[in-house]
């Protein structure tokens, strides 16, 4: 008994220093990666237009165990020069999904086809600056803009879009609706 008394503190010491170890790598491991994810999924080719994301099994190279029922692309953007814009057509009862993200993976906005209006996503994306100037060209006399206009919390990021694949046969019909979103730089006009 004496002996498991003494060896005690010891294992509790262990323990701690383990957990602490642990707790630490795992906090500094995602800033100190010289990879991370946002660098690997870009080398896809997805700067400033929407680059489709090939399907995988467990063995993707890309992003393993994507759902089969859906079809994703990617949009990297920098509005840290100048504004990105995002339009996208969609048909009714036909799913499509928009998440904006930072380059950490946060998301800070998404929306489904269901917020369309005439069958049309249309969003620009800015800075604060860039806000500002866009609302000083407005129009008073034109009413609220048909776009919206959507704040980004860093100058880059990443748009993930995703549809849904009813049946396996409607794959390309997906793969179609996702390359046809067009998402590209739109510096803002002169003053």
């Amino acid at each position: 008994m004496n002996r498991l008394i003494g060896v005690l503190p010891w294992l509790l010491a262990t323990l701690l220093v383990a957990g602490l170890t642990h707790f630490t790598a795992i906090l500094i491991l995602p800033k100190v990666a010289t990879r991370d994810a946002f660098d690997r999924l870009a080398a896809q080719g997805g700067v400033d237009h929407m680059v489709l994301l090939p399907s995988s099994g467990p063995d993707g190279t890309v992003i393993p165990f994507l759902d089969p029922a859906t079809v994703q692309g990617l949009c990297f953007f920098d509005v840290g020069k100048t504004p990105v814009r995002l339009k996208a057509r969609v048909e009714a009862g036909r799913l499509l999904t928009l998440s904006f993200r930072t380059r950490e993976g946060r998301i800070f906005y998404a929306m489904t086809d269901r917020a369309a209006l005439h069958d049309t996503i249309d969003i620009r994306l800015v800075t604060e600056s860039q806000l500002q100037q866009v609302e000083a060209g407005d129009d008073e006399e034109q009413g609220l803009p048909s776009e919206l206009r959507l704040k980004a919390p860093a100058p880059k990021g990443l748009i993930v879009a995703t549809a849904l694949v009813a049946r396996p046969g409607d794959r390309q019909e997906a793969e179609a609706r996702i390359k046809a979103i067009d998402c590209r730089p739109e510096p803002l006009a002169a003053p």
